[in-house]
């Protein structure tokens, strides 16, 4: 498969008209590593004797001309040694290179990869690498979503942003549209919550009704979680009879879902909320059956805690009882740092 793979992605697809340095236009010194390069059917994913030259031997002047070579690849490697080297100039190449839609082969795993858009793998690499501050990201993150929405890393910002009207036309559009699985339409459906504007409920529904048995369901929770309408809790009670009620037990290990599933509950704050976030908690399920606690009290407590009313005092309490002092600090303290971590951007 992998060999396959590699011998297709010999062909990238430049469509900018603005690169023009061929491995000839370099000094002597530094020729014979690039055309080594040149030759890589894919990015390279670990050192290699040419990249290592190139990143120690090129002057940063070399390598900003190298990322207007016109092999993409080259271009790649380019940025990541400027990266690597972390050159002052790395995040204005970045925005001047937003165009770069030619495609370039990464494998991210051993047996898993992908085609990505030079800039869109250039963004990762100034995401990863050295990291953007808050304003750098805010720039970033308008450049792509205004001007350049075709990338796919606007997908990953989609879903973390805060929610910002210049944003919504484009978000709401995403929500509308299938993608080829559940994942994007489900994230820009989850950045669509954010907003929580009624008129959007209908649209919402429609969305997670047909993906509510499917591999996303985690997306469709989290919105649910955020924006609590009405509309979504027959959808909720609808779920847990077919999927939680009379199925859970001691000897089926419990899956992330249902964390999310019971945040979601937990944010309508009523009595019909409270009696299914109760059932779960008595019917004990595992992440790692035969650890304590069962891993669906804890969901439970977690979900009660963040969205904490009067109406589940009792539940809180009793649930409480059964853990020692030590696991009841840690989960609230487990509490406090995801909150914590929910309120920062991410991307």
């Amino acid at each position: 498969m992998k060999r396959i793979f590699l011998s297709l992605s010999i062909c990238v697809l430049s469509l900018s008209c603005r690169k023009e340095y061929d491995v000839n236009d370099f000094s002597g010194n530094l020729k014979p590593y690039l055309e080594r390069l040149s030759k890589e059917k894919a990015i390279p994913v670990s050192d290699t004797v040419a990249k290592n030259f190139l990143e120690r031997n090129a002057s940063k002047e070399e390598l900003i001309k190298l990322m207007d070579a016109k092999k993409p690849l080259l271009r790649v490697v380019a940025y990541r040694a400027i990266i690597n080297r972390s050159e002052p100039e790395y995040f204005d190449l970045l925005i001047n290179h937003l165009s770069d839609t030619a495609k370039v082969a990464w494998w991210y795993y051993e047996d898993a990869g992908s085609y990505f858009s030079v800039s869109d793998v250039m963004i990762r690499e100034a995401f990863d690498k050295n990291g953007l501050s808050p304003i750098q990201k805010k720039v970033l993150t308008e450049r792509v979503l205004l001007e350049h929405s075709y990338l796919d890393i606007s997908n990953w910002m989609i879903q973390d942003i805060d929610p910002d009207k210049k944003y919504y036309h484009l978000i709401k559009e995403r929500a509308k549209t299938k993608s080829k699985d559940c994942g994007n339409q489900l994230i820009s459906c989850y950045a669509l919550s954010k907003f929580r504007k009624k008129q959007d409920a209908k649209l919402l529904l429609s969305v997670f009704k047909q993906n509510i048995n499917g591999y996303c369901q985690e997306n469709i929770f989290k919105s649910i979680e955020i924006f609590p309408d009405a509309l979504f809790f027959p959808l909720l009670k609808s779920y847990f009879q077919d999927n939680i009620k009379d199925k859970l037990s001691e000897k089926k290990n419990l899956d992330n879902n249902v964390l999310y599933f019971v945040k979601a509950v937990a944010a309508y704050k009523n009595s019909e909320a409270l009696e299914i976030l109760n059932y779960i908690a008595q019917n004990n399920t595992y992440i790692n059956k035969g650890f304590w606690p069962p891993a669906n009290k804890t969901y439970v407590l977690k979900a009660l805690k963040i969205h904490y009313t009067p109406v589940y005092d009792s539940l809180i309490k009793e649930i409480e009882k059964e853990m020692n002092p030590c696991d009841l600090k840690s989960l609230i303290s487990e509490i406090t740092n995801e909150t914590r971590a929910g309120n920062q951007q991410k991307w």
